[in-house]
């Protein structure tokens, strides 16, 4: 059986990237937010009908869903669309983020509302979708879970790791240094369910680092059994 993974922000540079490569080895079911996913999906691409008139996709191909992480009906739905679609879901990939720089903490006092918004997308988002799948699915089949080596992948950022001055970015630091902890949290709740939680530290991508240095340290992660890990990736070499 073919695992299933689902995706979260397909739309951007990198999980555009990671919806590419794993279709290779998953059924991948990609989410976004507003902007069409640039790869073929039955979105983009002709659906063929065999005699009986049943759709099918002539190769594998993201299966596209959209919805606002930040909406928890949209959280429960995107859940319960890709269990219909595929009946499973063996690896979680938060790779939706908030990137933006807000500015100066000294200069919090003249709006809270977008880096509010920026916590709740980096930080909250993903462990909420990751909740959700657990209750659906993982909660009661830790016998699946270990066949299937089920995981969460979060993606984070070298600015939870760092200080770096000037740029403007404590607010985004912030938000993905509390996923590292959350990751870490996750990973010890899941453990005795059978499921890993691990998250991943790219540089900048792509001028820092490849886009694709970045995605195979992310299945290298999926395919490993290591669980509770804050991943740094760099452009220098390891």
């Amino acid at each position: 059986m073919t695992p299933v993974c689902l995706v979260s922000g397909s739309a951007g540079k990198l999980g555009s990237a990671l919806c590419r490569s794993l279709t290779s080895t998953h059924q991948v079911a990609a989410v976004y937010r507003n902007k069409i996913p640039p790869f073929p999906s039955q979105l983009l691409s002709p659906i063929e009908f065999d005699d009986s008139g049943q759709g099918r996709q002539s190769v594998r191909v993201p299966f596209c869903i959209q919805g606002d992480l930040t909406h928890k009906d949209d959280v429960r739905r995107i859940v319960e669309v890709v269990l219909a679609r595929f009946g499973q879901i063996d690896v979680l990939i938060n790779s939706a983020a908030d990137t933006h720089y807000y500015g100066k903490l000294l200069e919090l006092s003249f709006d809270t509302k977008t880096v509010e918004d920026q916590l709740v997308t980096n930080c909250i988002a993903p462990s909420q979708l990751a909740s959700a799948v657990f209750q659906e699915l993982w909660k009661d089949d830790r016998a699946a879970n270990l066949k299937f080596n089920r995981c969460v992948v979060n993606v984070s950022s070298i600015s939870g790791l760092y200080v770096y001055p000037s740029l403007g970015q404590a607010f985004y630091s912030a938000s993905k240094a509390a996923l590292n902890f959350l990751t870490r949290h996750l990973a010890s709740e899941l453990a005795d369910y059978c499921v890993r939680a691990n998250a991943i530290c790219p540089a900048r991508f792509p001028d820092s680092v490849p886009t694709d240095k970045v995605v195979s340290r992310i299945r290298d992660v999926i395919e490993s059994q290591v669980t509770g890990q804050v991943v740094e990736v760099t452009g220098n070499l390891e």
